[in-house]
């Protein structure tokens, strides 16, 4: 009869799991009545179902498995102030172009939404997520309402005292349609760049 080796001699690997769990349970560092017999992967400390988070390659504990930066919508103010300057200023641009090309404002909304957004993603990284939304939509239709006001008070200041002056209802009905219409359509332009975030 022929003895079998490996069963009187086990692994090494083996034997420290035996030695291991000689040892008694182990208890959670954060739940110290709890038994566990799960460590975080990255620090080593003992971990209850409830402390363990899935990380990358196994379990881990909360302050190791969180994530620091959500680098896809975090801004630094620097990246915070091009994105607003460029939404903003790119709005308040064309909004104050829109009312004096009239019916053309159209397309040069369109293709200059395009631009703001390529300038935003540029000045701010690749980001995500509603903050980004908000930042170019809202400061696109911010500025367009300012470029709008600028143009009234361009157009109240340019107005002549005498009898030939137009009055601001004529400006309202012309222009103003034209402006508003402009920032659907820079928001369009804008949306068909980054349609991603």
């Amino acid at each position: 009869m022929a003895i079998d080796e490996a069963a009187l001699h086990p692994a090494a690997g083996a034997v420290e799991a035996v030695d291991d769990s000689e040892s008694g349970p182990l208890y959670c560092y954060r739940h110290p009545r709890s038994e566990t017999y799960v460590r975080c992967g990255r620090c080593d400390q003992p971990i209850c179902p409830k402390c363990a988070v899935q990380g990358p390659v196994g379990f881990r504990c909360r302050q190791c498995g969180l994530v620091r930066n959500a680098t896809l919508s975090s801004f630094t103010p620097q990246q915070l102030a091009l994105g607003i300057g460029a939404s903003f200023g790119g709005g308040a641009i064309l909004g104050f172009l829109g009312g004096q090309v009239g019916f053309y404002s159209i397309f040069i909304a369109f293709f200059g939404g395009s631009l703001i957004a390529e300038a935003m993603v540029r000045g701010t990284g690749i980001k995500r997520g509603p903050i980004m939304r908000v930042l170019l939509y809202g400061g696109m239709l911010g500025g367009f309402a300012l470029g709008a006001l600028l143009q009234i008070a361009f157009f109240l200041n340019a107005a002549l005292p005498d009898e030939a002056a137009l009055p601001l209802e004529f400006w309202l009905q012309t222009m103003l349609p034209y402006i508003a219409i402009g920032a659907g359509a820079a928001v369009a332009g804008a949306y068909s760049r980054v349609r991603w975030f």
